[in-house]
């Protein structure tokens, strides 16, 4: 059917949204409780209307309303300008007034980052249209036991002065720092929200802060954020040179999407697929409830997309090729085990074995000691409590229990406990780096970034949730261990171990694969005051056949006050065992800095309270 205006009914109806043709646009809108509605068309940068469209029941197909617009009705509006795409802009209105279309891929009119409501143009969606050569550039596909995250939010990681990049705060500064990254060794990078959502608290009735992470149900799923952008008038093409240039340098780009509850199953499958055509996005971590993650796990052409959740609704099916796992499982459990075993609580050596050591058949496993939502790691070594009176809520907000441990003295500490912090900093770095699993990261922990004891900084747009830079120099040897281990992870496949540990001696090498131990080989001390543990990681298990296998991995653990003395297993016949790693002295045999640590031949050691001592076998050399 074919209007006076020029319009028909929607030659496309399958995709929400915009889809550009080669005669023209068409546009579709979800809308399931309206019997019609109308499409308001706009030069973006005057503010004019340009015409307005009523959909009727003409329109509709199921609760979809499509049209169909040539070109040459806009060229009207626009003579002689070939980027007249760049200045249409678009609201649909109801009853209840105009509104967004949330599937639009451009958001205008929220450039500038916490501007507040009165203080913005009118808010239109947008077209992404701007070019792209992607130069064959496509998704990464990395397997969760080769991938190693690291978790930033894109303004807070450059935003700071000492930063010293060009683009604070955008897209942009994140590739100034690919360089870093590429340093460190992390080979993805999970953002926090960098689609369109509501900074504004107003609606909260809260109007001296702004949602910094971007946390709400008030989102354009398929826009990137502008005011990430540092070029305004093309955020979607600065985001894709963004994920073409991590893409180069071998590290993935997953995006946080926190789809409200209630959002419809189809939007949110159209959102992600999208994400990945468009943005190539290797992979999303999903808030848990909001969607049946069964559902888009199974969609074919997410087949090979990471897709992290809480947890997962549904056991996978016999049939399903495990050679490659696009799912998995990220939760708390490993993080509030490690960090209660750290600060010497008891009972905590048994569930730590098995979280340290756990991994499923059937998702991949993500595991983090802190994340955005609560201390940062030095934070977890420098307070006992939450110090978040600058959000204004009275202290009341965030987490309550963190366990942490200040290492005697809340905040600032003097020159022992600032020791002490730096080797909880090792430890706990071993413990994450060297889990089962795949381990988490979060930006600036490796260089002791501090949120001043703020454990939920959602509304802090300042030097708190900033990354501070100047860290990077100040802490050179925690960034230096950091390196070390990953170094390690990524060199030694025992470390990257694809399916659960069977703890038997099922290819008759003489060892099982995993074992426990206590201060003597072969009995773990799981008693509630026990805070001692050995695990051994056979090399044999993680090789590339029968002749070519890893080494063999003694991990000691000691978290009382005290010295304790550990008995070493009996290593392997022609093999000995030699330290590999010490988080007392800050020592890695690996790291090229210093001597190999010489300890008398015998089969026990001692270690020192609150460290970990590594041993890995060696073939004995005979003279």
């Amino acid at each position: 059917m074919k209007e006076k205006d020029g319009s028909t009914a929607a030659r496309v109806t399958e995709r929400l949204g915009v889809t550009l043709l080669k005669d023209g646009i068409n546009f579709a809108l979800y809308l399931p409780d309206e019997k019609e509605c109308r499409l308001n068309l706009y030069n973006r940068v005057t503010g004019k209307q340009l015409f307005s469209l009523r959909l009727t029941n003409a329109y509709r197909s199921g609760n979809i309303f499509s049209v169909f617009i040539k070109t040459k009705q806009f060229k009207k509006f626009f003579p002689d300008q070939e980027d007249w795409l760049k200045k249409l802009g678009y609201l649909y209105e109801s009853r209840r007034g105009e509104l967004l279309d949330p599937c639009a891929t451009l958001l205008y009119g929220r450039e500038d980052f916490g501007q507040k409501k009165a203080e913005r143009k009118k808010l239109l969606g947008g077209i992404s249209c701007s070019p792209f050569d992607w130069e064959g550039d496509k998704p990464l596909e990395r397997t969760f036991q080769e991938s190693i995250m690291y978790k930033l939010h894109v303004r807070g990681f450059t935003m700071d002065a000492s930063s010293m990049v060009g683009c604070p705060g955008t897209f942009y500064g994140i590739t100034e720092k690919i360089s870093y990254l590429n340093e460190l060794g992390i080979n993805c990078c999970l953002l926090l929200p960098v689609y369109e959502f509501e900074e504004s608290l107003e609606s909260k009735g809260i109007y001296d802060k702004i949602n910094y992470w971007g946390y709400t149900e008030d989102n354009i799923y398929f826009a990137p954020k502008t005011a990430y952008a540092y070029q305004k008038e093309e955020p979607d093409k600065e985001l894709k040179y963004m994920v073409k240039a991590l893409h180069d340098n071998g590290i993935e780009v997953m995006l946080d999407m926190n789809f409200a509850p209630g959002t419809n199953t189809i939007v949110v499958l159209e959102c992600l697929k999208y994400w990945v055509n468009e943005y190539h996005i290797d992979g999303f971590r999903l808030s848990n409830g909001s969607v049946p993650v069964s559902i888009i796990s199974s969609d074919p052409s997410l087949g090979k997309t990471k897709i992290i959740s809480e947890g997962w609704d549904y056991k996978i099916p016999p049939e399903k090729n495990k050679t490659y796992i696009n799912y998995g499982e990220c939760n708390q459990n490993f993080s509030n085990t490690a960090k209660r075993l750290l600060r010497g609580d008891e009972e905590q050596v048994k569930d730590f074995a098995g979280q340290f050591t756990s991994l499923s058949e059937e998702a991949g496993t993500v595991k983090y000691l802190t994340n955005h939502d609560g201390f940062t790691l030095w934070d977890v070594f420098s307070y006992d409590r939450k110090h978040n009176e600058a959000n204004g809520e009275n202290n009341r907000d965030g987490q309550a229990y963190n366990y942490s441990w200040n290492c005697g003295k809340e905040g600032k500490g003097g020159k022992n406990v600032l020791a002490l912090r730096r080797k909880q900093m090792r430890n706990a770095f071993v413990l994450l780096l060297l889990c089962q699993g795949t381990p988490l990261m979060l930006a600036g922990d490796e260089f002791c970034n501090s949120q001043e004891g703020n454990n939920n900084p959602y509304c802090q747009d300042n030097s708190i949730s900033w990354l501070n830079w100047e860290k990077v120099s100040e802490e050179q040897d925690i960034t230096q261990w950091v390196k070390t281990l990953i170094k390690i992870r990524r060199t030694h496949p025992v470390f990257q171990r694809k399916e659960p540990f069977r703890q038997m001696d099922y290819i008759a090498c003489g060892m099982p694969d995993l074992s426990y131990h206590g201060t003597s080989p072969w009995y773990p001390d799981y008693d509630h005051y026990s805070r001692q543990l050995g695990i051994m990681l056979c090399g044999a298990y993680a090789a590339a056949d029968r002749n070519l296998y890893d080494d063999t991995f003694y991990l000691a653990f000691n978290f009382h006050q005290d010295m304790q003395e550990f008995h070493l297993p009996k290593a392997r016949e022609g093999e000995e065992w030699v330290l590999f790693l010490s988080t007392a002295e800050g020592y890695c045999r690996v790291s090229g800095e210093q001597e190999i640590v010489v300890e008398a031949k015998t089969d026990n050691f001692s270690l020192e309270g609150r460290s970990i001592k590594i041993y890995v076998t060696r073939k004995v050399l005979k003279i």
